[in-house]
Parts: structure tokens; sequence; C-alpha cells
């Protein structure tokens, strides 16, 4: 009986390890269609990144949700998109950056709560069937290597599953040796800030095993899909809020969408 035990024990270790592999395997997020913007809208409002942004997301369904990284004044890394919009907060924007404690006492709309990094971090340990991609506000590869510095700072005592289910979204080619010297693989690469064809896009994704490019609606030829979809590269269009035109999309090719209104059970159950 015992032996009999200590084999079912090690069958269950043994299941559970295939388990976890199969749930880290590269890009495996990618079954997944729909990308909530910004954390996702709420009540009408979009571009908050706050965190009941996040938890009406997660409760309406998304399993795949951006998140927008800004610097403060002090070197702090919050989730916003950028300084040159107020997006609800009661501040004058100029592009000029407020400090951590000024971001941090102004709720969005005076009732969504902003966050830092550590929050979305703690968030995504609460949900662990959820995958963030992290959308670093840079116009530059130096400005990445600044905001992956800190990044790397926050993730070092974090676990490396939880890691897994972190993308970051790379706009230059740059990026990515940057991104990856901090443990990321799987990347969301945003095609445009460079010259770019089809050939080039497939042969620069299929050289560093990039598996996922996100495109601006009016980038998204069918021609270009159809290069990416030969070489087993799928595309996200953002953003995308009307059911009629993400199904536009789907008949050239086109795999999903960043959206700040359309649940992933519209399109997900059909597609």
């Amino acid at each position: 009986m015992r032996k009999i035990l200590i084999l079912l024990a090690l069958v269950s270790i043994l299941t559970g390890c295939v388990t976890m592999a199969k749930e880290h395997e590269s890009y495996s997020w990618t079954k997944h269609r729909i990308i909530a913007h910004a954390a996702g809208g709420i009540k009408g409002k979009d571009y908050t990144n706050s965190e009941e942004a996040f938890i009406n997301s997660y409760n309406n369904g998304y399993k795949l949700i951006e998140v927008d990284l800004s610097l403060t004044s002090d070197g702090k890394l919050v989730a916003r998109h950028g300084w040159n919009e107020p997006y609800g907060q009661d501040f004058n924007a100029d592009s000029k950056a407020l400090t951590y404690k000024e971001f941090m006492g102004l709720p969005y709309y005076k009732e969504y709560t902003p966050m830092d990094l550590n929050k979305v971090l703690n968030l995504l340990k609460e949900h662990p069937e959820v995958y963030i991609l992290l959308d670093g506000k840079v116009s530059s590869a130096e400005d990445t290597e600044e905001l992956y510095e800190k990044v790397g700072e926050a993730i070092e005592e974090i676990d490396e599953a939880i890691i897994h289910r972190l993308i970051p979204q790379m706009y230059y080619k740059e990026d990515l040796d940057i991104i990856r010297s901090y443990g990321f693989h799987d990347v969301m690469y945003i095609v445009g800030r460079e010259q770019y064809s089809g050939k080039s896009i497939a042969a620069f994704c299929i050289e560093n095993d990039i598996k996922a490019v996100g495109l601006s609606w009016i980038r998204a030829s069918e021609t270009l899909i159809e290069v990416l979809s030969k070489h087993g590269i799928v595309s996200y269009i953002y953003t995308i809020n009307d059911p009629a035109e993400m199904y536009s999309y789907f008949e050239i090719g086109v795999h999903g969408f960043y959206t700040d209104y359309i649940m992933p059970d519209e399109i997900e159950d059909t597609h």
C-alpha cells in the first residue's frame, strides 16, 4: 500500500509539473484574443489604468490586460498613459510628470484608484490566470532602458511563475535585448515607429522568436497580415470598440484586438 501511495504522489507531482509547463509555454497567452486596453474601460471612462478598471476587466472575463507604465518626476513607476492628458485626474497636463505622491493622491474622475507597479504585481499574484501586457510610455531605446531598469528592480524578488505572466510591449528593435536582459522572453512587438515591410517584420520576429505583433488599424493591411500569419506570427489590432469592425478584421486573418469595452465572450466564443 505504501508503494502505491508513493507512486500516486509521484504521478501527481509529475502531472503538476506538466500542467505548469503548459501554463508557461512560450506565447500560450495568445490563445486569448481580446486585450483590455489601459486596464479596460469602466462606466464609460477609459485610459484610467486604475485598480477598479483592472478588477472590472477581470470580472468581465479578460485574461489579457494591458497596463501603461510611466515614470513620475521622482523616478517611480506608475500605471499611467503618459503625462500629456489628465484622463480624469485633476491637474493641468502639459507633459510634465507629477511626483509619485501627487499622482497617487489624485483619483481618476474622483473615484478610481491610481496604481503603481507594485500594486500591478500584487494584482497579478491575486489573479493567477491573468497576463499583463506592459506598455512602457517611451520614445526611444534609451527611455526603454531607463524604464526597464526600474521594472527589473521591482521584480527582483518576484516568483518566476509571475514574471512569465508579464508581457512587455516593445516599439524599437533595440528594445529587445534590454527587455530580455531582465528575464523576459515573450514580447508584443508594436510595429510602426520604425521603417518596416511585411518581410522585414517577419524576418526579425523569426530570428528573435517573437510570435505576436501589435498594429494600429491603419497599418492592418491584408497583405501584411497574410505575411505574418504565414510565419506563425499572430497580430493584434488596437484599439477597436466595434464588434462588426472586429469581424471585418477577422476575415483578413487578424488574430485579436485591444479594446476598451468589448467583452471577451462576445468574440472568443465564436473564434
